[in-house]
């Protein structure tokens, strides 16, 4: 398969990826996490080798480690932001990728009445999702064996990882944008966005305010919360808790900290709001969370 390239955008990255009318997908072994938000028309399946952190993936953050396997629609925005560095081993890479046109696919082999329920999936795949339970443990074989294979061979292979993807059970395929959700593609704005949210993942555990972003895109504290929340689908504060609650998982995984250290230390400044926040999105107590995560 041809090789991904990027082009870059003022401050955001557009992903170029060669799948056109003569080719059907694109498969790669990847050793980079891609961290900008970025978007493109071609639907990705992502298996998640050996990194934890999180992922932003429309207007969802959600947590992503070893075997996390994620379908990402076709212009869904979308970031990775590992907790450390992805090294560039190609023997070990972070990521298995796989991506396609749903127009190419569709013109190619779609049309046929045995082809209807991944037809089906296929649409529906605007509200992305996460894959789980038995579906991803059997996607997640079918895609490893893609490495060794032939260009044929895995688009054998990847009709095989469509249907399991289709006819799994419900419980297995968890939406993750909400309906109403509707990025707004410009690429100004994307830049924009990627701006803030790099800055915001650089400075978590610091102290910011609303306006201290909105200065860092020019604009005022109240067209920046309109613009934020119109191109990302989530208000800045909850975005930004949602983060540093994820920061807190990590420390309290990776550390001995005591649940007020990790509290300053992932950008909380008042114990009772870290304790709120994390049991408002994680449904325990951060201690109750180590305990479990220790156990």
């Amino acid at each position: 398969m041809a090789a991904i390239t990027q082009q870059r955008i003022g401050d955001a990255q557009r992903e170029l990826i060669p799948v056109g009318e003569d080719q059907l997908i694109s498969f790669k072994a990847d050793t980079d996490m891609w961290t900008p938000w970025h978007y493109h028309p071609e639907i990705d399946i992502l298996l998640v080798l050996k990194n934890t952190g999180h992922h932003i993936t429309g207007d969802f953050i959600g947590d992503i480690r070893p075997g996390t396997l994620l379908v990402n629609g076709s212009n869904v925005p979308h970031a990775f932001h590992p907790h450390e560095p992805a090294e560039d081993d190609p023997e070990n890479p972070a990521m298995l990728v796989l991506q396609f046109s749903p127009t190419t696919l569709s013109n190619a082999f779609l049309g046929g009445m045995e082809m209807e329920r991944i037809r089906s999936f296929v649409a529906a795949t605007d509200r992305s999702f996460e894959i789980m339970g038995e579906t991803r443990a059997t996607a997640e074989k079918l895609i490893r064996v893609m490495v060794h294979q032939s260009d044929a061979q895995r688009v054998a292979q990847f009709i095989l990882v469509l249907d399991a993807l289709a006819t799994a059970p419900e419980a297995d395929r968890i939406p993750l944008v909400s309906e109403i959700y509707a990025p707004s593609l410009k690429q100004e704005n994307v830049g924009r966005i990627e701006r803030v949210k790099s800055w915001v993942v650089m400075n978590l555990e610091n102290e910011f305010n609303l306006e201290d972003a909105a200065k860092l895109v020019g604009m005022s504290a109240k067209s920046f919360s309109r613009f934020f929340r119109k191109n990302t689908g989530m208000s800045f504060i909850p975005f930004v808790n949602e983060l540093r609650v994820g920061l807190a998982c990590r420390l309290l995984m990776q550390t001995d900290s005591s649940v007020a250290e990790v509290c300053y230390a992932s950008g909380f400044r008042n114990l009772s709001n870290f304790n709120r926040q994390f049991r408002d999105r994680k449904a325990i107590s951060p201690r109750e969370f180590r305990a479990q995560f220790r156990g």
